[in-house]
């Protein structure tokens, strides 16, 4: 695993929840010892902001300025290829011979792409390297996918990028060599605005195709209840502000 990606492990696990909320709770409880009130506001933030996230309404407080960037694609218009972004593997899967598969949200993006491919024609390029070490990039995994499940083949495989950033560069120095310059970007509505940025800024230009709006499931008395898979999806989408942060500062 390079450094970059374990680095970003790292500061990810200890950005986002739940560990940034035991992080203010041990930091109240340290304070108190000197400074009561100061503390009992920072456990009590803690434990606020963990329920908060842990319900869907507190998700979606997150979720809904990324996924409302960008509607549903409404037409192809010019584009001259459709390009499909990893998003992680489930390794070993057993009921496939213990080969590397796509993951839950990959496979949304994967399905999604197949059927503009079937609708428009388009030529598919897929982009994903090995971050996690594996021997099989993530790229090769989703062209196997494409080409087994949903009758679909990539074109292009874009095998050796490991961030969103990384997979706007390496496909420009494949699709632009092949005169495409209009993409459509397939990838899930949270993570489109800052694939969108990317992307536009390696040269193309960009049409995006969001896919798994998750805001857009109707409301039930239960998303009051706090629950680990609310919790995730705050998680995720945290990420995605932080990585737009960060990529507006270092890039």
């Amino acid at each position: 695993m390079p450094f970059s990606v374990l680095l970003s492990a790292i500061a990810s696990a200890l950005l986002l929840p739940p560990v940034n909320s035991l992080l203010l709770c041990a930091a109240g409880f340290l304070l108190r010892r000197r400074m009561r009130k100061a503390g009992n506001l920072l456990i009590l933030l803690g434990v606020a902001m963990l329920l908060v996230l842990s319900t869907r309404p507190g998700a979606m407080l997150l979720v809904r300025p990324l996924e409302n960037q960008y509607p549903p694609l409404a037409a192809a218009g010019d584009a001259q290829a459709i390009v499909i972004l990893g998003a992680g593997r489930l390794d070993n899967a057993p009921e496939y011979g213990n080969t590397d598969e796509a993951s839950l949200i990959g496979m949304k993006r994967l399905q999604y792409g197949a059927y503009l491919h079937r609708k428009t024609g388009l030529p598919i390029l897929v982009t994903g390297g090995n971050p996690d070490g594996s021997p099989e990039s993530e790229a090769a995994l989703m062209a196997r996918t494409l080409r087994r499940d949903l009758g679909a083949e990539a074109r292009w495989q874009e095998q050796r990028s490991n961030t969103t950033y990384d997979n706007a560069a390496m496909s420009a120095a494949l699709l632009q060599a092949a005169g495409i310059e209009r993409i459509l970007l397939v990838t899930d509505a949270i993570h489109m605005p800052r694939s969108v940025r990317a992307f536009a800024g390696a040269g193309f230009k960009v049409t995006p195709a969001p896919t798994v709006f998750t805001s857009a499931a109707r409301p039930l008395i239960t998303d009051y209840f706090p629950s680990a898979s609310n919790l995730q999806l705050s998680s995720y989408a945290m990420r995605e502000w932080i990585g737009q942060a960060w990529y507006q500062i270092r890039h």
